[in-house]
């Protein structure tokens, strides 16, 4: 983390928990409903957010400072929140360090993951819920691959997700919509016999990107990429 003038700034995206995010997100929304004209207090809230400032304490930071601290977690947004990660590490209240997977196989989902999943990945506010059933803790572990604790309910999980580096998080939830695109765009443009290639052309292209391919998962992405036409 910097320090300066005692206020902690996170280096990298990974450095800010999803709740974070979320908390964030709840905040523009509300500025966006309500057609606020005020780039101040959204920075001022960002401050808050991010550096676990209080409003006095942002009123103390001098000005350049400010200003950098507010460009510099505007580029961390920027730059850093698509790139896939499959993996990665918490430590539970023991100490212990879990750690977590994403669904190795695509294919292997099962119906009561197909349907947590489509209810809770629309919203931020219950992303925590979506990627409990997209990451779960990694077992039986061999040669860089792996398979991932039988799915149990977003429950279980969520809680520890809520603390998910959001760099991992927003990569998945790219990777996912990287998928709708692939469908999308194959569906527009051909006809019912190409889009079948096309999606096993997709499928191939994906599980080159760690994944081991996403036949079953097409059902799910068909309807999303008919909200997403509706929009």
């Amino acid at each position: 983390m910097i320090k300066e003038f005692n206020i902690e700034v996170p280096t990298t995206l990974s450095g800010i928990s999803l709740s974070t995010y979320q908390s964030w997100m709840k905040i523009l929304y509300k500025y966006q409903e309500s057609n606020m004209d005020d780039e101040n207090y959204l920075k001022i809230k960002m401050l808050q957010t991010f550096c676990n400032l209080s409003i006095e304490d942002t009123h103390k930071i001098p000005l350049h400072s400010f200003d950098n601290v507010i460009n510099h977690i505007n580029n961390l947004f920027a730059e850093e929140s698509e790139t896939f990660i499959d993996t990665f590490t918490f430590k539970d209240s023991k100490d212990v360090e879990i750690e977590f997977g994403f669904i190795p196989k695509l294919d292997d989902m099962t119906f009561g993951e197909y349907v947590d999943l489509d209810k809770y990945i629309n919203n931020v506010s219950t992303w925590d819920k979506a990627m409990s059933v997209l990451f779960r803790p990694k077992t039986n572990i061999l040669n860089n691959k792996y398979k991932i604790e039988d799915y149990k309910g977003s429950s279980k999980w969520s809680e520890y997700m809520l603390e998910a580096p959001v760099d991992v998080v927003l990569g998945a939830m790219a990777f996912i919509g990287r998928l709708q695109n692939q469908l999308l765009k194959h569906t527009l443009h051909s006809s019912k016999q190409q889009v079948k290639v096309g999606l096993e052309a997709a499928s191939k292209q994906i599980s080159e990107e760690n994944t081991d391919g996403f036949n079953q998962f097409t059902l799910w992405l068909k309807k999303m990429q008919l909200k997403s036409m509706m929009q």
